[in-house]
């Protein structure tokens, strides 16, 4: 997750940001009740910030599910073992399953060019084990390549740089679409650097999505990623499915 809580923007900007609360807490139930454990990593090792306006009942099935997963959240962030993406990656990936990122705005900044990260993404590919990235969050994959803090300046400015040796050229995903980011962003006290599917197409992937705010997956080999808040339930059965199957089929989920 990220160490991030703050977003840059225009004109030098800033707008509060952090983790979406159903996007790390529904999946994350749901693992952790299917006998997963869970390991925290973020940059710089430390609790990650909530995205306050996340905490809300629109993003849950019912205010019941909504104080549920609040409360698993709280008691999970409170009692985890935080280290940082560095030393996980020191670590390596064999005793690991799967690899998830949850989103809000936050790996924007520090993830998408996070050099433990990179590696960890490199390794889950490298060994074929499910990386399950959803909403913003997708943004991250591209710490896979061999300049990501260079392509990451370029994006910001406004540049159109080429990734190098980018892990996940080629591969079909999906990421909060223009259309919904555009519509988000005027709340926002000025425009975003740069959005997200713009920088993964540019990068070279091939971005798919659906209907804004409907729940949209997709799956191609051992990625697998959800489009926006609402496609939470979606995407936790797919990595779960991953999970147990460990297939490499190709497959898009509207």
């Amino acid at each position: 997750m990220s160490s991030e809580s703050l977003l840059p923007l225009q004109g030098g900007k800033m707008h509060p940001t952090g983790y979406f609360l159903n996007e790390f807490g529904v999946p994350a139930r749901r693992l952790v009740d299917a006998g997963y454990e869970l390991v925290l990593a973020t940059p710089r090792g430390n609790i990650p910030a909530l995205d306050a306006s996340s905490d809300h009942d629109m993003f849950f099935k019912d205010k019941a599910e909504h104080e549920q997963i609040k409360e698993f959240v709280n008691q999970f962030l409170t009692t985890a073992r935080i280290q940082t993406t560095q030393d996980a990656a020191k670590a390596g990936v064999a005793g690991y399953d799967a690899l998830f990122l949850p989103g809000g705005h936050a790996p924007m900044i520090d993830l998408m060019s996070d050099p433990g990260l990179g590696q960890l993404l490199a390794a889950f590919h490298a060994a074929a084990k499910p990386t399950a990235l959803i909403c913003h969050a997708p943004t991250a994959l591209l710490a896979a390549q061999a300049d990501a803090q260079g392509y990451q300046k370029a994006v910001e400015a406004g540049e159109k740089p080429v990734a190098r040796a980018f892990v996940y050229d080629g591969y079909r995903a999906t990421v909060y679409s223009n259309a919904e980011e555009a519509v988000t962003e005027k709340t926002f006290e000025a425009k975003e650097l740069y959005y997200p599917a713009d920088a993964l197409t540019q990068a070279g992937v091939n971005i798919e999505n659906g209907t804004p705010m409907k729940s949209f997956v997709v799956r191609d080999r051992e990625l697998l990623t959800g489009q926006n808040p609402f496609s939470d339930s979606d995407f936790v059965e797919q990595l779960l499915e991953m999970l147990g199957r460990k297939g490499t089929e190709t497959r898009s989920q509207a």
